[in-house]
């Protein structure tokens, strides 16, 4: 194995606090940090061994020593499973080589910028080792092509249609409520106000909407579906719902007359969610397109934008995106943004 290698926490991959996803996220960094592009799973094992205290009983040690390893297939095989071509590894039939595919497409990039977001310094202390921590400056573009490439995986859910990275700070510089006006000409299903209601934020920059989405039907005619989304990459992602300020705030302040079709509010993370906490957190925030939700959308996104079955803003995001994984894979990022 050569290459640089992510810190792996043995707090959150031995014992009782194994977490499974995290087991999973370090053998792809692993694996797509190395020149080779490969990460054998007997060296998390071997990773976690050092520094542990001798086990007077030996089968116990050995028990505990595998799990991690199988905790991380079962993911890995998982995530192979639900998105096919999209997942930007592959593990071997024995279970023992996991292998970064390259290939770098819409889905497979927006995976691996998922993955470096998922384990930024305030979320995690795999990236802090080494030159793998991305800057400040690094950060703050990676969150914004997130926000940017959240877009068209919008439009994806509803079907195809339109979207609108509407989170500041916006590609075409445009004030928050021109925007809204400009958006809501296409969709065609209300009205905008003209001037800021009497209370309204100062200079609100996007009111907390990060993302818009539409598929207006041919007739012109009401009658649906709209997304409006809040993208997170932070610490507080599950702190920062929008379900009922989409509900119950935003239309009624910035509307003249609100739609008459069907509003969803989503919720846009890079992060992987627990199967326990997935109905809490669904009722909590609204629809949540986690990490491999997003990719799978982005599959469909980057087929049914080129046939013009969806028109999205962003999308040049992941030429930037691409360019930067391949400059950061190669310890040369620095230099990328």
């Amino acid at each position: 194995m050569s290459g640089r290698l992510p810190y792996f926490p043995h707090d959150s991959l031995f014992g009782t606090n194994l977490d499974a996803d995290c087991a999973a996220d370090v053998c792809e960094l692993a694996a797509f940090l190395d020149d080779g592009g490969s990460f054998l799973l007997s060296d998390l094992r071997n990773d976690i061994e050092i520094g542990q205290d001798e086990y007077e009983d030996v089968d116990a040690h050995n028990r505990m020593s595998s799990e991690p390893i199988d905790a991380a297939v079962a993911v890995i095989e998982s995530r192979q499973k639900i998105l096919g071509g999209a997942y930007p590894f592959e593990l071997d039939d024995a279970g023992s080589t996991l292998t970064y595919s390259g290939n770098l497409n819409w889905p497979r990039s927006a995976y691996l910028l998922s993955l470096v977001l998922s384990h930024l310094r305030a979320l995690s202390p795999v990236l802090d080792t080494g030159n793998l921590q991305p800057s400040d400056a690094q950060v703050r573009e990676l969150r914004d092509w997130f926000q940017k490439i959240a877009a068209p995986a919008l439009a994806a859910e509803l079907g195809g249609g339109l979207a609108w990275a509407f989170g500041h700070p916006r590609m075409d510089d445009l004030p928050f409520l021109r925007k809204l006006q400009e958006i809501w000409k296409e969709i065609d299903d209300g009205a905008v106000r003209e001037e800021p209601p009497p209370g309204a934020p100062a200079q609100v920059k996007d009111d907390d909407i990060d993302v818009i989405a539409a598929r207006p039907q041919p007739d012109g005619e009401p009658g649906f579906p709209i997304a409006l989304a809040q993208v997170a990459t932070g610490k507080g992602w599950a702190s920062k719902s929008v379900r009922n300020h989409v509900q119950n705030v935003f239309f009624e302040c910035w509307f003249v007359d609100r739609p008459a079709s069907q509003v969803w509010s989503y919720h846009i993370i890079p992060f992987i969610i627990k199967a326990e906490v997935m109905r809490r957190q669904t009722l909590s925030l609204g629809h949540i397109l986690h990490r491999l939700r997003l990719v799978r959308l982005l599959a469909n996104a980057e087929q049914d934008v080129e046939g013009e079955r969806i028109r999205s803003e962003g999308t040049e995001a992941f030429d930037h995106l691409i360019l930067w994984l391949e400059a950061y894979r190669n310890d040369e990022a620095q230099d990328a943004t």
